[in-house]
Formats: structure tokens, C-alpha cells, sequence
């Protein structure tokens, strides 16, 4: 929940901090250069496989490329091996799920899978693939490919983070070469936009392999079906990726894609200024001054799933009485927040929901900054100031510790901004600073924390938080605050078990839930931030999503993009 992966891309602020290039070997933004000849990549094995190592370009022997800065390399690009931020940025261009979210709403749409069918109760669906479709080098992709990605997930011998998103299917086959059913042990709506939103990766390339986890697949000749192919990899430098001839809706108008690396924020800012970088996220500070420049588009979204809380140990006294975790949230001036650290880049949040998902409902309770009502709520609940001026109740001073961890400015932030907030109204809050590790460890293992500063929610594009706010999910961990509410249970269930999962039928069950956990408040709910991206203008037709599953980064359609020379 808080220890972000997905899309994170989407890490810390969804990828907060961006990444740069160097500036010697680097082409300038929308350049035109000559095609090159030759490439470093697999060998070619059919004429797919030739025209990616010499791309065939749109403007008649010469190559448009674009360059995608971004802070950190990926770890592999094999898409079943890692879901974090920066190896998702390498691969997500190259290989595609059986379905995909609408980059409006979030919903589930087709990808590799025309369509899919569901049985009245929810246990087996039965999904269509897309007639016509081939891997990169030309083999056809078939649901033999979706069974063998299933087998290599559930492989116990496969390091893969996605093993626990396949729990809950009972069996699947793939009865002919167009067709994949799955069975599940209990009704699951997320189960589509979850677990089918999965990479599916080539059955022929990978089957002998004597090691998956560290085939050379992983780093020199990844296969895919998406709308680019690989050319070549330099590690801690740039990936390069060429345009799919034969993409199954066809081929890109852009005909060359490098991602390259290098971890200076400064840098990037640089680059972005001398049009040396295209397409680059950078820090908040950055972005006032960026926006200045006339070359330079900025879009930016509202991000569903990074949503950033202080959380409280609902095992410790101090927290128990919902008026007090109520007060604590009332005390905190959440809009001064967002405009500091923001830049007013995102939103205040009094709901669990950001409000571009779906399922959002603006009908809950709020507790918006007002130090006089907080003092009456912690009044009712029993504390009185002593003679410290400090709160004080049946002998026990409001005295806490709030954790988080100290690579994170903002949250660090937030920590100074809370404690000098709450010693106003009498709570003696000490901040507590730890290595990302040793932060993970003290909410996640130990569970030895009074109060922790933190983001992610735990959401996926799915509304459903199941394993953050059920009772059920207190002995695995994921619901580390403890809460426990048998109607929020209930509604939980409810919800993920929909027949036909129809998302006007599931709303409902969402919105009894946030008024609930809004008014329980087992979490200040602090501010959803933006995901924002600088673009050099030269890029056109380039539309930016909330939804994660949009690529590359937070935009969509890059099929559609062109360079203007």
C-alpha cells in the first residue's frame, strides 16, 4: 500500500523527480537523422524482425525520433519480472495485456482481446483474441501466449510480482487458438483490470528457456506485440526502440523512441530548456519556471493512484476515539499543503477515492481546516491541557511519534508541518525520520508506530481497496492500521462481487464505503498529486490520462503522435 510500484511508474509522486540525458550524444528534440544501418539486437529472423533493426521511417529514408527522459534504469524488460516505475518505462511500449483501462474513465477496454464474455455469477469468463496480431518478429500471437504467460506467473521458480494478482483463479485454458477462459474460486470485478491487464509475452521465444528470470530475452532481445520493437539497449545510458511495421493498428507515425537515463534533476531542466529532451516529468519546484518557456507544453493530471495520508495505529490508544483522529485531520491546514508543496499540482482529499476514478462520490463527511471546532471535538473526547499545555486525559499526555521516510522531501515536509500545527492545539509530536527500509519494516513487520506519513492508498485502477480496509486482510499485513469495521467488510464484498461487475451497479457500494472511512477517519486523507509532463511542441496529437496502463507515462495514443519538422 504504501510501498509504491505500479506505475510508479509511479513511484513517489508518480515518478516525481525526472530523469535527463547527455547532452553529447543525444539528437535534438523531433530531429530527422539519417536511418542507421545497422543495430545491436536480436538477430533478425524474419522481415518483422529485419525492419527493426533498420526502421523504415516516414519520411522517406530518414528517421523522426523522440527522446523520453527519465531518472532511473530499468531493472529488466521482460514486463513479467518487474512492475516498477522504471522498468515499466522501458517495456511498456513494446508489449501489451489482454486488456487495457479507457484512458477516460478507467474502465476495462479491449487490447489483445477483442472481447470477452462472463457467466451470470461471475466465475468464468471466456476472452476473444484479437484476429491478425503478431509479435515482433513476425510469429502469430495466439492464446497459446496468454496460457504460457499464465504458466510462467504461477511457476513458483519465476521471480514475478504478479503472482499474487493470479490467487484467486481456480484454472484456465486456452481451448483453441483464438480463445482463453479463466475460472476463478469466487466473483472478482477488479479480476479484470488487474489480473487481465497482465503483459502477455511470446510463447515461442520463451519456452525453452532454461531460466526465465535471466534468459537473455530480459536485456537483448525482447519480443513483443505492441507498437514498438526493440533495436537496443546500453544500460545506465538509453534504450532505443524502433516502429512496428506490422502493429495491429498500425504503424506509428513517430519511427524512432529512446529512453534514456541520467539522474539529474538540474540537468533535465537544462536539456528541456535547449530542446535537447522532448518528453520529461520534473520535480515540482522546476515546473513555474519551465512553464515559461514558449517552446514547452505542460499537461498534467489528476493521479488516482497516489494518494498521500497520515495513517494511525489504530491499536494505540491515543488513535481509538474517531473524534480525535477527526480533530487531528481539522487541525491541518491540507489546501496551505498543497499549495507549498504542490504548487498547487493536486487536490485535498477528504474521501479514499481520488475524484477522477469512477467511483468517487463528493457525499461524504469533511473535516476541513478549523482549529477551534478540533479543540471542541478533542475536548468531547476527554483531553484537557495540563499544565505543559499539552493535552492531557486520565494521566497520559498526547505525546507521539509520526514516521517516514527521510528520502522523501515532501513527506519530511509534511511531518514539520503537522508538528507545528498540532503543538497548537496541545499534542506533543516528534518527528521520526528513517531509511526507506527500516520506514517499510516499522509499519509492515514490526508494526512498532504510533503514526506514519505515507502514499499510495493501496489502489490499483480498480476502486476496490479490499486488502487495506477488511478485517480480512489484518494477518497479511496490508490493512497495517488495523481498521475494522464490519459494515466497510460487508460493503467490500459486496462491491467486488457484482453480477456483470457494471460499474453503475458497483458505484453504490463505493459510496457507502468512503462515507464511512471518511467519517471513521483512519487516515488523514491529505492530497492527491498531479502527474505533469513537460512536452517539446514539436510533438503533436499528444493526450495525457489519469489512468495507469496509459504509456508512455501518463499519455496515450502514441500511435497517433508526429513530429513537426
Amino acid at each position: 500500500m504504501v510501498g509504491l510500484n505500479r506505475r510508479g511508474l509511479l513511484a513517489r509522486f508518480a515518478l516525481l523527480g525526472a530523469g535527463t540525458l547527455l547532452a553529447a550524444c543525444t539528437p535534438a528534440p523531433g530531429a530527422v537523422i539519417p536511418t542507421l544501418s545497422s543495430a545491436t539486437g536480436p538477430n533478425p529472423t524474419s522481415d518483422a524482425a529485419a525492419s527493426a533493426a533498420n526502421p523504415q521511417s516516414t519520411t522517406s529514408g530518414r528517421t523522426t525520433t523522440v527522446v523520453y527522459a527519465v531518472s532511473s534504469n530499468p531493472a529488466t524488460l521482460n514486463p513479467l519480472l518487474d512492475d516498477s516505475g522504471a522498468s515499466q518505462s522501458g517495456y511498456e511500449l513494446m508489449f501489451e495485456g489482454l486488456i487495457k483501462p479507457d484512458p477516460k474513465t478507467g474502465t476495462p477496454i479491449s487490447s489483445l482481446a477483442a472481447s470477452w464474455d462472463e457467466s451470470g455469477d461471475g466465475l468464468k469468463w471466456t476472452f476473444h483474441i484479437q484476429p491478425n496480431v503478431t509479435w515482433h518478429d513476425g510469429q502469430p500471437f495466439t492464446a497459446d501466449d496468454v496460457k504460457f504467460t499464465f504458466d510462467a506467473i504461477r511457476d513458483p521458480k519465476t521471480k514475478t510480482p504478479y503472482r499474487s494478482r493470479f490467487s484467486n483463479i481456480a484454472s484456465y485454458d486456452a481451448p483453441d487458438k483464438a480463445t482463453f477462459t479463466v475460472a476463478l474460486k469466487a466473483a472478482d470485478c477488479p479480476f479484470l483490470i488487474t489480473t487481465m491487464q497482465t503483459p502477455i509475452v511470446p510463447k515461442h521465444a520463451l519456452s525453452a528457456s532454461a531460466d526465465i528470470n535471466t534468459d537473455e530475452f530480459n536485456s537483448s532481445r525482447p519480443v513483443g506485440t505492441g507498437p514498438f520493437m526493440f533495436r537496443e539497449w546500453q544500460r545506465s545510458d538509453h534504450l532505443t526502440l524502433t516502429a512496428n511495421p506490422n502493429y495491429w493498428q498500425g504503424r506509428p507515425k513517430i519511427d524512432q523512441w529512446i529512453r534514456r537515463t541520467v539522474s539529474d534533476d538540474n540537468v533535465l531542466q537544462a536539456l528541456l530548456k535547449t530542446g535537447e529532451v522532448d518528453y520529461a516529468n520534473v520535480s515540482f519546484g522546476a515546473m513555474q519556471e519551465l512553464q515559461a518557456l514558449s517552446h514547452l507544453n505542460f499537461q498534467s493530471v489528476a493521479n488516482p493512484i497516489l494518494i498521500t495520508f497520515i495513517a494511525y495505529n489504530l491499536d494505540r490508544p491515543l488513535f481509538q476515539d474517531k473524534r480525535v483522529r477527526q480533530a487531528l485531520t481539522q487541525t491541518l491546514d491540507r489546501k496551505a499543503i498543497v499549495n507549498s508543496l504542490l504548487y498547487d499540482q493536486g487536490e485535498v482529499l477528504d474521501s479514499s477515492l481520488a475524484s477522477v476514478s469512477w467511483a468517487y462520490s463528493a457525499n461524504v463527511p469533511r473535516f476541513p481546516y478549523d482549529v477551534d471546532a478540533a479543540k471542541r471535538l478533542f475536548s468531547q473526547a476527554g483531553w484537557a491541557p495540563g499544565a505543559d499545555g499539552i493535552l492531557q486525559k486520565d494521566g497520559a499526555r498526547f505525546a507521539f511519534t509520526l514516521a517516514t521516510n527521510s528520502s522523501n522531501k515532501e513527506r519530511a515536509a509534511i511531518a514539520t508541518i503537522a508538528q507545528d500545527a498540532w503543538r497548537k492545539v496541545g499534542i506533543d509530536m516528534q518527528p521520526q525520520l528513517l531509511e526507506t527500509n527500516a520506514f517499510f519494516a516499522k509499519y509492515q513487520q514490526t508494526r512498532d508506530f504510533d503514526a506514519i506519513v505515507a502514499g499510495g492508498a493501496g489502489l490499483t485502477i480498480d476502486p476496490d481497496q479490499t486488502n487495506f480496509w477488511s478485517s480480512k486482510s489484518i494477518p497479511a499485513g496490508t490493512n497495517f492500521v488495523h481498521y475494522n469495521n464490519p459494515r466497510v467488510d460487508q460493503l467490500l464484498d459486496q462491491a467486488r462481487t457484482v453480477p456483470g461487475c457494471d460499474p453503475a451497479a458497483r458505484k453504490p457500494y463505493y459510496e457507502q464505503i468512503q462515507q464511512i472511512l471518511a467519517d471513521d477517519q483512519p487516515f488523514t486523507f491529505l492530497y492527491t498529486a498531479n502527474s505533469g509532463v513537460f512536452i517539446n511542441k514539436r510533438l503533436q496529437n499528444v493526450q495525457v490520462s489519469s489512468w495507469a496502463g496509459a504509456s508512455p507515462f501518463i499519455a496515450w495514443g502514441i500511435k497517433d503522435w508526429s513530429v513537426s519538422t
